[in-house]
């Protein structure tokens, strides 16, 4: 699953030197994934259109153009102009979903009202909100502190890291996961299935690009949780990616 189904996509570092530390990295990036999801929940995000002709269509004048349609007309309006809306379904699983590993067949599960980060470092798991009771993005100096507290624990890395599973056959991990219930940790894995994405904070500071994409790829699976439907992910030395 870790290879077939869980592809990545590395970030560029900033241009200021003084934003690729991994607090300073991680906290804009959790910061710029809010802004996104509540863009998309206000229904206010600029759709995915693929332009055949860019001078023609990717201007200010087409999207005025767009507007003046009915939403269920729009793609008829956008495709005389030969720009065409890239599909969109998948959006409304990006946030606070994960698949839950079944008998046969995984289930799809979300719970949009879930307003806290799952954060994973060195195989142990920690939660925090990053939306007040209103739906605000609370203080990116807030969601700072936060971060740096996990940066700075100075637990041993996990015995027994259980994102491992997730690297599993899924009939293994449904029979893992299940056993994990009956134990007690029902409470502990709903934290981890509704979170609005999953944060992983690497211990690794290679700049080679080979280790880099094997690291980003999959890692040792110790400090994963591949049924997130994405994560976000930084080494040591703020190299990032999306998973």
């Amino acid at each position: 699953l870790a290879l077939n189904q869980n592809p990545f996509v590395a970030f560029n570092d900033d241009p200021n030197v003084e934003n690729n530390g991994q607090l300073v990295k991680a906290t804009n990036m959790i910061v710029s994934a809010m802004r996104f999801l509540k863009t998309y929940r206000a229904n206010i995000l600029e759709p995915e259109v693929f332009h055949l002709n860019p001078k023609k269509s990717d201007t200010p004048e087409f999207r005025k153009f767009v507007k003046r349609f009915p939403q269920r007309f729009a793609f008829y309006g956008a495709a005389y102009k030969e720009a065409y809306p890239l599909d969109m379904s998948q959006y409304p699983k990006l946030f606070n979903s994960t698949r839950i590993p079944r008998p046969e067949k995984d289930e799809l599960f979300s719970d949009f009202s879930a307003k806290h980060l799952l954060v994973m470092r060195n195989g142990h798991f920690y939660v925090f909100d990053v939306f007040d009771r209103d739906g605000n993005i609370l203080p990116a100096a807030e969601i700072m502190a936060n971060v740096k507290y996990i940066l700075e624990d100075s637990v041993a890395p996990a015995e027994y890291p259980i994102g491992v599973l997730t690297t599993q056959p899924r009939d293994f991990w449904t029979e893992m996961r299940s056993a994990l219930v009956k134990a007690g940790n029902e409470s502990a894995l709903s934290q981890i299935d509704g979170a609005v994405f999953n944060l992983v904070l690497d211990e690794e500071d290679t700049e080679d690009p080979i280790e880099l994409s094997k690291l980003f790829l999959h890692g040792d699976g110790t400090n994963r949780w591949f049924d997130k439907s994405f994560s976000l992910m930084l080494a040591k030395n703020g190299k990032g990616c999306v998973n």
